[in-house]
């Protein structure tokens, strides 16, 4: 294992491909030195991603509603429906808690440039998997809008389907389906899908990577705890940089907290919607391989996205927890610290945590209540189509 130290353009490699992702969807947040022209250019861009997805959002709901006696039609426009309104609530979101994402943004950066070798080791240990899986579901996300784009082509100039049908849905009131309103509703369609695509997958994996670097806070403070010896002469010092660093993860966590709660709400309800409404497409439609293929995908999409925020979550409950199974663990018999153990293990009882909303906990149990309550629906609308 390669445990150098890290350098500013190694950290600024390894953090690239979500934070390219995040900066195409104006969420990564701008250095509190940015020029006058930069500042602009943001809110520029994100006054468009904001019109886009909203349009986009109400243009899809009316799609619902114009196919209401089509189950089939219906449950497809749902699909795309939610995935949009849940893109304009992370868009509010990372736009209100813009000064928690730059705290948040900085401290991983100087974790892993000040971290020291031993350090460095357990960062790689508890997050390097975190930035596997964030490209892997950039990659699938990225698949499934080129799919969602070109199908509908494949169908029309290819196949020869007499139906014009947008990639990403949407009723506009006109006359859709004519040359040339028909081309220039496409390009304002998959633009739109694709800037909704890079919001699921930025803001994911985002999430993910910020989280488990949460974890791996709690996991290098339980790793010094579990280290500390009373006898030695240096222990009090050691201490109180335990101390010190307890509190930071619990602040890093808390500004996690305030930056995700609503959104893990959203994307949890939102979520059975999107795993149901994805199900029951693909039952629905195992004659026709194309739509098969591009909801397919999908559903592997959002099942890994509902996974990323589970993992994530659990992953900072146990680690914040078991710093009270360190701090007993550590060499304080027979020394002065035991009070400040004492404090620390009383403190840990409460794990940091990601709540929806304070209604409930980011963790694999909540996971798989969402995939129970997905197959629930779906039985009741397979039911209502058989009927």
């Amino acid at each position: 294992m390669n445990i150098r130290p890290f350098s500013e353009k190694e950290y600024n490699q390894l953090i690239k491909p979500i934070m390219l992702t995040a900066k195409i969807i104006s969420i990564w947040p701008l250095a509190e030195n940015s020029s006058t022209g930069t500042i602009m250019l943001r809110r520029f861009h994100l006054f468009s991603m904001f019109f886009l997805v909203v349009v986009m959002s109400l243009a899809v709901t009316a799609d619902v509603v114009h196919n209401l006696d089509d189950l089939d039609e219906a449950t497809e426009c749902a699909l795309i429906c939610t995935a949009f309104y849940l893109c304009v609530v992370r868009l509010t979101v990372y736009t209100i808690h813009q000064k928690d994402m730059l705290y948040v943004v900085n401290t991983m950066k100087e974790d892993w440039i000040t971290s020291s070798l031993e350090d460095r080791v357990v960062l790689e240990e508890k997050t390097m998997f975190a930035y596997r899986l964030a490209k892997y579901f950039i990659s699938t996300v990225a698949i499934t809008i080129i799919l969602f784009m070109c199908v509908p082509l494949l169908e029309i100039y290819v196949l020869g389907a007499s139906e014009k049908i947008l990639p990403f849905r949407g009723y506009f009131f006109i006359n859709q389906t004519i040359s040339p309103i028909f081309e220039i509703l496409y390009l304002f369609n998959v633009t739109a899908g694709g800037f909704g695509g890079s919001m699921i997958a930025g803001a994911t994996s985002f999430n993910l990577i910020v989280i488990m670097h949460g974890s791996a806070k709690f996991a290098v403070l339980r790793k010094r705890l579990e280290a500390l010896n009373g006898a030695d002469a240096s222990s009090t010092s050691v201490m109180a940089d335990c101390v010190l660093r307890h509190r930071r993860a619990i602040e890093y966590a808390d500004a996690l907290e305030r930056i995700i709660n609503v959104l893990a709400l959203g994307q949890f309800m939102i979520s059975t919607g999107l795993i149901c409404f994805a199900g029951f497409q693909i039952t629905s439609m195992m004659q026709d391989k194309g739509r098969l293929m591009k909801y397919s995908t999908f559903l592997n999409s959002a099942i890994l996205e509902l996974f990323m925020f589970s993992f994530s979550g659990n992953g900072l409950i146990d680690e914040s927890e078991a710093v009270g199974e360190s701090a007993y663990s550590s060499g304080w018999i027979g020394s002065r610290l035991s009070k400040s153990l004492q404090i620390m293990m009383m403190r840990s009882q409460t794990p940091s945590k990601i709540t929806a909303a304070k209604f409930y906990s980011m963790s694999l149990q909540s996971f798989s209540s969402v995939l129970s309550t997905s197959f629930s629906y779906f039985t009741v609308l397979k039911a209502t189509k058989d009927d």
